[in-house]
């Protein structure tokens, strides 16, 4: 018997899962989530996207209002600029010889001429484009948000189907630890009991090739946990180790499937396409706003100016400007068309989004109800396993059984273990899609805690 411990202790020192330097963290599932959303790189982006369609709104709302300039210039010329008419002289001077003449000649500009004045404006009509660009900017905001919550409810999701990966790899590396152990001691006991002539060869090589076997199934189960491992710490966006401490667990009772429907309409990804739909509609009226004349109303005032003709340059003009565009090779009227277009495919697709969640949520409904079903009706066939495993390895003890059914008992154990495991992790993964199509994400948590841990009444 001491020979078996030292077999086993040193295959299990060879088939340990890999290590990793990353550290080590216990996690339960709802904490898993709050470092998701603190730390996944993908909802960061989404977040920066919202503040980047509200600085859009902001910047729209900067149409309502005057804008103020300050415009200076500089000018060098090779000479001054002026008017002389002391040619006509003579003949002003003939005219009334009585009167003296002043100097004929006058700068207009300086050689060096500068000016520094301000410049406002202020459009006052356009036919619409500013009131229906606000509009739009608004609706991006909610697009921008809707997208932001989309992909926190799918992140919801794939931390559930990773972390609930991770633990149920964990929990099958014991099954395959506990399948090795028990493989190792039939070993020893086929060995011993074909030294003492009760069993023939055949068995005790059965026994072998059914530990290879095992030892192979908990080596790739390390691998597996490992691999697990990445995938749950690239969703939290962290570079550890999760332990998940949050067990494989089911919900019994789970609400009528016309709750979810109820609320999938809610769907972020129908909202999103309600308000993108809606941004082009105000595209829409954007288009239709430029047949319409554009109407400013500005001023100019000098604060200095140094080489100019006084008399010639006005201190300070205020005026009305208007633009309309007569014909531009009917760009606006194929820009409107675009426009009206994009808002059809958008209200289509909403439309088809709206059909379609119903189906998903009967889907995903249906999914749990499946894994349900197949975890408990894998609990009386774990009991028969069990129970067969311990009868078949007292008759082989008792020299009246074989090793082939020991071995095949122990494999149909591991397979009914492994297979509620399975339905137990499918159970969550099924829950947190139900959840999301339902627009429910948020409340997976509260529905993992209150679940009942695998094995248990």
């Amino acid at each position: 018997m001491m020979g078996c411990v030292l077999c086993l202790a040193w295959s299990l020192a060879l088939a340990s899962p890999p290590t990793t330097d990353r550290p080590e963290r216990p996690l339960t599932f709802r904490e898993a989530l709050a470092v998701a959303r603190e730390q996944n790189g993908q909802l960061r982006a989404s977040e920066e996207q919202v503040q980047r369609a509200q600085a859009s709104r902001e910047e729209k709302r900067g149409l309502y209002f005057p804008t103020i300039s300050a415009l200076g210039a500089y000018g060098h010329m090779n000479d001054r600029l002026f008017v002389d008419l002391n040619g006509v002289r003579p003949y002003l001077q003939a005219l009334n010889p009585a009167v003296p003449l002043p100097p004929l000649t006058a700068t207009v500009l300086d050689q060096d001429p500068f000016r520094l004045s301000l410049l406002a404006r202020w459009t006052v009509f356009t036919g619409g484009r500013i009131v229906a660009a606000n509009r739009a900017a608004e609706a991006g905001v909610t697009a921008a948000s809707q997208q932001q919550l989309e992909t926190e409810h799918a992140l919801v999701t794939e931390v559930a189907t990773r972390y609930f990966g991770r633990r149920l790899a964990a929990d099958v590396l014991e099954v395959r630890r506990a399948s090795l152990e028990t493989l190792t001691r039939h070993l020893e006991d086929a060995r011993r009991l074909k030294r003492e002539g009760q069993i023939a060869r055949t068995d005790e090589l059965r026994a072998e090739v059914a530990r290879a076997e095992a030892e192979r199934d908990f080596k790739k189960a390390g691998r597996d946990v490992e691999l697990a491992s990445v995938a749950l710490a690239s969703s939290l966006g962290a570079d550890m180790n999760v332990i998940p401490t949050t067990p494989l667990a089911f919900v019994k009772g789970l609400e009528p499937r016309e709750s979810f429907a109820e609320t999938a309409p809610g769907n972020p990804s129908i909202q999103r396409l309600g308000a993108l739909r809606l941004e082009a509609h105000e595209g829409v009226a954007a288009a239709r706003g430029e047949i319409w004349p554009t109407v400013i109303l500005y001023g100019t005032y000098e604060l200095v100016d140094s080489g100019l003709n006084s008399t010639a340059d006005p201190k300070w003009i205020v005026g009305v400007l208007g633009r309309w565009e007569l014909f531009d090779g009917l760009a606006r009227y194929n820009r409107r068309k675009e426009a009206q277009h994009l808002e059809a495919a958008l209200a289509s697709e909403q439309s088809w989004a709206q059909q379609n969640v119903g189906t998903l949520v009967q889907q995903r409904y249906d999914e749990y109800q499946s894994a349900l079903e197949q975890y408990e009706s894998l609990e009386t066939t774990q009991a028969l396993a069990q129970e067969s495993l311990r009868a078949e390895t007292k008759a082989f003890e008792a020299g009246v059984g074989t090793s082939l059914a020991v071995v095949d008992a122990q494999l149909a154990l591991s397979r009914v273990q492994v297979g509620r495991l399975t339905a137990l992790r499918d159970l969550g993964v099924a829950l947190a899609q139900l959840l999301e199509a339902s627009a429910q994400s948020d409340r997976l948590a509260d529905y993992v805690e209150r679940a009942t841990p695998g094995g248990q009444p």
